[in-house]
Order: C-alpha cells, then structure tokens, then sequence
C-alpha cells in the first residue's frame, strides 16, 4: 500500500483526452480527472498515441527516441510534448501503428492489429518514464486500450525499474475488451502463466488480471459486473478481485457544462430564471425548420449503436410521432444499421423530427439548453454524462434504470425525483416513458419542480478525484 499522503505524481496512460482526440465519453473523462487532481497539487502526466488527427497540433520543440522491445522485435518510436491547459502530455508517434484516419478502425472493422499497436503503446509509455527517471506513485490506465501495462510494469519491476509505481486500472465500459489469439502471446511479450483462467483472453482481462486495484465509474455498473451477460465473460475474474475492485462516479465539468456561462447559447439562463432556455428552444426550432409551438421538445445527443438502446427507440418513435405532436432532435454518428431507419424517420414525419448525423460540440450545448426533455435510453450505461449535463441545463433525463443512469437520476414517482425512468430493454417500456413524459409536462408546476431539482445536482470532478486518491492510497 502506498504510503505517501502529500503530492502524488500520477501517469494517466489513455487513448483519448478531451481537447486532442475524442470519439465519447472517455475524453471528457480523462481530462475532467487530470485538471482535477492537478487543481488539488498533484502532477499529472498523460501519455496518449499520436493519431493522424494530431498531427496538425502544436508541439514543444523538445522530443526524444525511445526503443522498445516487445516479443522478438525492436520498434523505436519518437516522443512528442506539448501543454493543454497545464497537463503535460507526451505523443506516443509511431507512423505505421497511430499515424491512421481513425483512432480504432477504418470506419467499418476494427483493426486488425489493435492488440498489437496498443500493447505496444503501453510498453513504450513505461519505457518512456524508466529512462527519463519518471517513477510515479501511480499508473493509471483507461479501458482496454492501456490495460497491457498492468502486465508490462510487473514485467518491467522483475528488472529493477519503476519500483514504487503501482497500476491501476479504470474500465470505462467493460464491452469493450480487445480479445488476443493465442498464438499471438509471444508477439505481445506474454507468456500463458500470464493470462487469467478460465474467461477470454483479452487486453482487458489481462489487465484486470494483474492491476493493483481497479474500478469502474458508477456503482450501479460495478454491481452489473459481477454477473453475466454485463460482464462479456469476465464475472469470475471480477468476482475473485472484488475486493479491490471499486465504483466511482463521473465527474461532470461545470466550466464547461453550466447554462449560465455556456458561451455557445444565444442566451444564458439559471434555475431561478429559465427565460433564457426558452429562447435557445426557440432558436433551435428556427435552425431546424420546426414550428415554434408548445409542443414538447425531445433532444439526443449519442453514439448510434445498439449499446445506447438504438433498437427498441427506433420503433419506439415510429409508433409515438404517429400519435404524438412532440418535436424530437437528435444528433449522432455511428452504425449505418440504425442511421438509415432515422434518416426514414425524418421523411415520414417533417413537421416533427430531425436527424443530424454528426457530432458538433457547440451544438451539442445547444440541443442540451433547447430540451425539455433528453432521451437516453440505454442499453447499458457504465456512467454517462448526457444525463448530468441535461440535469444542470434543465432538461429532464428519460433513461433506463441501468449502471450510472440509476445512480445518477431519481425517478418519478420518488419524492426528490429529477427524471423519468423504464426498466424493461423493450419498446413497450419506453413508450411508456414517453408517454408518462408528455403528461408530466402538460403538469406546468410539477415538470417545473423535477426541471429545477435536476439543475441543482452536483456530480463535480473534486469530489470523484478525492474517490480515486483514495483509491491510489490504497493500491498494493
């Protein structure tokens, strides 16, 4: 167990960082933590891939070689640094592994030498603190794409180096493991006395595997994994490490996400005041082509894929917008597979819905500000961040009680409500919840109470850092 109480130095070694590379959450999350635990006087240093979409950044002048050995071959790679609002970040570049369009697959398939290119992201990351003298009280690593390095610092602590480093691990959502084929183990520099028993082999598990402590970031989502089929096969592997295995809550940046500031509004407002989100509604309706009624107004904001409930909200709007007067936005990029259906869902029904496909930040605010209501219905949800940020805009979250959507929205009919909830993965479930949504808002007082009890929550960063220093205090 780490001893140190005063000023750590703590490594975050990730695929994403908000205001570099972003595909969801994992971004905002990084960053959200970093600036927290700096803000409290601890040094953070965030290691990352250099993607093709980085090459345009601006960059320190001083940059270095690092060699890496991995399985029987040598790769070398160059180091690059830059600042982001005071977070050292050092590139990972390496051209034929990162210097790609996309981050993770050509836009269709993963590709097929993931394990491979981030496993050699880890590796060189730790050779990277060993010979700069780095040796941090913390390593912490985000979802699979960082997971090998739990394995590669035992490795490299059996050599003599970065001995008082410890790695911890946070699964932002455990879908995602990156398997590995075994005869691709001595290509990775891993033995099979490495890997876990008895669930599949991936980049995940073995980094669940051999971490000195890990967490995932909601209760509800860390409970989720203890059984199947929320675990993808790794319940057991979660359940023998339970004890050091933890939940922590998102934080939310209210610098960023608070309605009274937001400089992408047309008009800023609070919860004691809401004539300014009446005007962003109706700024939206104008750019959108709809009517500026007293309809209510749906917004979204998502990835498109089955995880975020795509396949009972589809048919689910099909059967509601046939009866219904509401107006529904939603914006997202993702699987073809469900973007035709909503792009069909536009044609039939152009006085009340809107599709954008795409992901524009400042608009996402705007969606946000413009909402009466913020439709996330998830399939599974480790954490989310939608939902806290429509509680502080005053858009009332409809989720499904799952993972960090359940502990994060108190659903009606339960005194101190902020939301609407469904339990059921069904359409018959969220048509309910749609309905029951509708009612609500034609109660003025009552939607009115759930609105500004919701722009009142706080789910800031300061206190989830505090939850994860004490989880690095705690590693061993």
């Amino acid at each position: 167990m780490l001893e140190r109480k005063g000023r750590m130095q703590i490594v975050f070694l990730c695929s994403e960082f908000e205001g570099l590379l972003k595909t969801g959450g994992l971004a905002d999350a990084t960053r959200g933590l970093a600036q927290a635990l700096q803000a409290k006087g601890h040094k953070v240093i965030v290691l990352m891939p250099r993607y093709g979409a980085l090459y345009n950044k601006a960059l320190l002048d001083d940059w270095q070689s690092v060699y890496v050995e991995l399985g029987n071959q040598r790769y070398g790679c160059a180091v690059r640094h830059l600042v982001s609002d005071g977070i050292a970040i050092a590139l990972i570049e390496h051209h034929d592994f990162f210097a790609r369009a996309r981050p993770y697959d050509d836009g269709e398939h993963p590709y097929h030498d993931n394990a491979l290119r981030f496993a050699f992201f880890c590796k060189a990351a730790l050779y990277y603190l060993s010979e700069n003298g780095i040796e941090p009280d913390v390593i912490h690593g985000h979802d699979w794409q960082s997971a090998a390095g739990a394995l590669y610092l035992k490795q490299m602590q059996q050599q003599g180096l970065l001995l008082q480093s410890r790695f911890v691990l946070t699964i932002h959502n455990a879908a995602y493991q990156q398997g590995i084929a075994r005869h691709d183990l001595a290509m990775l520099g891993i033995s099979t006395s490495d890997c876990p028993a008895d669930v599949p082999l991936s980049l995940l598990s073995l980094g669940v595997a051999h971490c000195s402590s890990f967490n995932t970031v909601s209760q509800g989502y860390r409970q989720e994994l203890l059984s199947e089929p929320a675990a993808n096969g790794l319940s057991s592997l979660y359940q023998a490490r339970q004890q050091h295995f933890s939940g922590i809550v998102n934080g939310c940046d209210y610098g960023r996400w608070d309605p009274q500031t937001d400089k992408s509004l047309v008009a800023n407002y609070h919860s004691a005041d809401l004539t300014g989100k009446g005007l962003c509604k109706s700024e939206l309706r104008r750019q959108m082509g709809l009517a500026d009624s007293k309809v209510p107004l749906f917004v979204s904001v998502s990835r498109v894929t089955g995880q975020k409930g795509f396949d009972y909200l589809i048919p689910a709007l099909s059967h509601w917008l046939a009866s219904s007067s509401a107006q529904v936005v939603m914006m997202g990029t993702g699987e073809q597979k469900y973007i035709q259906p909503l792009k069909t869902l536009q044609q039939q029904y152009p006085l009340q819905y809107r599709f954008i496909e795409g992901f524009d930040e400042d608009f996402s605010h705007q969606l946000e500000a413009a909402g009466d209501f913020f439709l996330m219905p998830s399939l599974f949800e480790p954490c989310g961040l939608n939902q806290i940020y429509s509680l502080r805009y005053g858009t009332v979250p409809i989720v499904r009680a799952t993972g960090g959507l359940k502990d994060t929205v108190l659903a009606l009919p339960a005194r101190g409500a902020t939301g609407i909830s469904f339990t059921e993965p069904d359409v018959e479930a969220l048509l309910g919840a749609l309905q029951q949504a509708e009612a609500l808002y034609q109660n003025k007082a009552k939607y009115q109470k759930v609105q500004q009890r919701g722009m009142q929550q706080y789910f800031g960063w300061g206190e989830a850092a505090e939850q994860y220093l004490k989880m690095y205090q705690q590693a061993t």
